[in-house]
């Protein structure tokens, strides 16, 4: 990394910002350190020297002289001071000239100077001090220096400049460290992202399984990733599908076309021709019409406008609707139909799927035949059933009937596009739905489990029996 990318890098910024404050932090805590510290032992030496002054004030005068003696002798630090003097300021004993100028005679504490007597190069120095008077009039000074206070300053000061920047260094260290690791995976990402960018759609974002932030986000990414390779994938194929499917009809309109106008005579003919080739283009318009409403759904724009459904009166009014169409192919349409409370849905949609579902069974169902729609409350949830007699779907076709444009070879002598079943799959996914396909023996069932689907609020769950009514209609097998 270079030092440009590593200065530029928000870890790198952040590591610094954290050094300083921890800087700051660390420098507030040792200045209230020394300053709880130093003022106990300031508080500690002045009680000290004000408690020995006043106790020695009430006692006889040799004790006095005693007292002074004894602490000048045995200091050998030269730390404390102790003198005793006339009234009229006269030298007594101790280790003081004379009283210190500018020392009250109050019994109470004081910051002074005082030079030491009876050392030579000494140079005056900052003490605590107390000047007391006695009965007889004479002055007893008791002081003590400030040498502890200065060496726990300076000891303070050391550790303050052998424990800080040590740690801000380590800060820094760690922030370049962690900088560099950082970027290098960003590095790794950026340049798959390039890749990606120049075409390269099956390169995905590495992964080092630690499950940290950085993996948990190129997982997120990777999955993105593989939707949109899966609908490339998918738009290419429809894109190939569309241009096969419509080539044919499209190829057909114009051999129509051109054998009329090279071989057709009368009004009638040419009518006919005309009647057929509106036919074809009719038939290439419903495949393009019905990719894009697939590709419209599958967007997912129409959840925004969900509502409450109540899907029992959708598929009484689906089956109204194909009830004429059932009638025209002896076919018999069997409901079922529990009031199931309403749910969140969109209902042209669900109108359209359940439509579907019938348009497809009446090309399968022979005459005579029988489709059942069933709607009921199960344990995992509202399911629509779709039954027929018709031939039914094999076992491994059962999947690849969902997909767009799959149509059985068997089933090639019945017209459609091979877009209803897709469609169906399409809102169901739409309204987190489940799709499953199974035997009615003869014919196949097409079940559509509303599972993900939300209630609507304030609709209580229907108990009446199920609700039977026979009439003409169909269901089927294929798309």
């Amino acid at each position: 990394m270079f030092p440009t990318d590593l200065l530029r890098a928000t870890s790198f910024r952040l590591a610094i910002a954290l050094a300083a404050l921890f800087g700051a932090s660390t420098l507030l805590i040792f200045v209230f350190i020394y300053w709880q510290t130093a003022g106990s032992e300031t508080r500690r030496i002045e009680a000290l020297i004000e408690y020995d002054a006043k106790v020695e004030a009430g006692e006889p005068r040799e004790l006095i002289e005693r007292f002074v003696t004894n602490r000048v002798t045995s200091d050998f630090h030269h730390l404390t001071y102790a003198a005793l003097f006339e009234a009229d300021g006269r030298y007594v004993a101790g280790d003081l000239g004379q009283i210190p100028a500018g020392l009250p005679v109050d019994g109470q504490v004081h910051v002074t100077r005082i030079a030491p007597s009876g050392e030579s190069g000494l140079a005056p120095e900052t003490v605590r001090a107390v000047a007391r008077r006695l009965p007889d009039g004479s002055v007893l000074v008791v002081g003590r220096t400030s040498e502890e206070l200065e060496r726990l300053r300076e000891e303070v000061a050391r550790a303050l400049s052998l424990g800080l920047l040590p740690a801000i260094l380590l800060s820094l260290a760690t922030g370049v460290v962690l900088s560099t690791r950082a970027n290098a995976r960003v590095k790794a990402v950026n340049d798959t992202a390039e890749r990606i960018m120049h075409g390269q759609l099956r390169e995905r974002l590495p992964i080092r399984g630690t499950g940290d932030d950085f993996d948990r986000l190129s997982a997120s990414v990777n999955r993105m990733l593989d939707e949109i390779e899966r609908l490339l994938d998918e738009l290419k194929s429809t894109g190939d599908e569309i241009a096969h499917d419509l080539r044919t009809p499209l190829t057909r309109v114009r051999a129509r076309l051109e054998n009329t106008r090279r071989f057709g005579g009368s009004i009638e003919e040419f009518e006919a021709a005309i009647d057929r080739s509106m036919a074809g283009l009719d038939q290439a318009l419903a495949i393009i019409t019905a990719l894009l409403r697939i590709r419209e759904i599958e967007a997912g724009r129409r959840r925004s406008g969900f509502s409450a459904v109540d899907l029992s009166a959708v598929v009484a009014a689906a089956e109204e609707l194909y009830q004429p169409i059932a009638e025209d192919r002896d076919i018999s349409l069997v409901t079922r139909v529990q009031p199931i409370g309403k749910l969140n849905g969109d209902h042209d949609l669900l109108f359209e799927m359940i439509g579907n579902l019938l348009d497809n069974a009446l090309k399968y169902t022979p005459r005579g035949g029988t489709v059942t729609v069933t709607l009921e409350e199960t344990r995992e949830g509202p399911t629509l059933r779709v039954a027929d007699n018709g031939p039914g779907i094999p076992l491994e076709e059962r999947e690849r009937v969902l997909l767009r444009f799959y149509r059985s070879a068997r089933d090639q002598y019945v017209a459609g596009t091979g877009l209803g079943l897709s469609l169906v799959a399409a809102i169901a996914k739409l309204h987190d739905a489940r799709i499953t396909i199974g035997d009615a023996g003869p014919g196949c069932v097409i079940s559509v489990l509303f599972k993900g689907i939300q209630r609507s609020s304030g609709w209580d769950r229907a108990v009446e029996p199920p609700i039977a009514t026979v009439q003409s209609g169909a269901t089927s097998s294929k798309a």
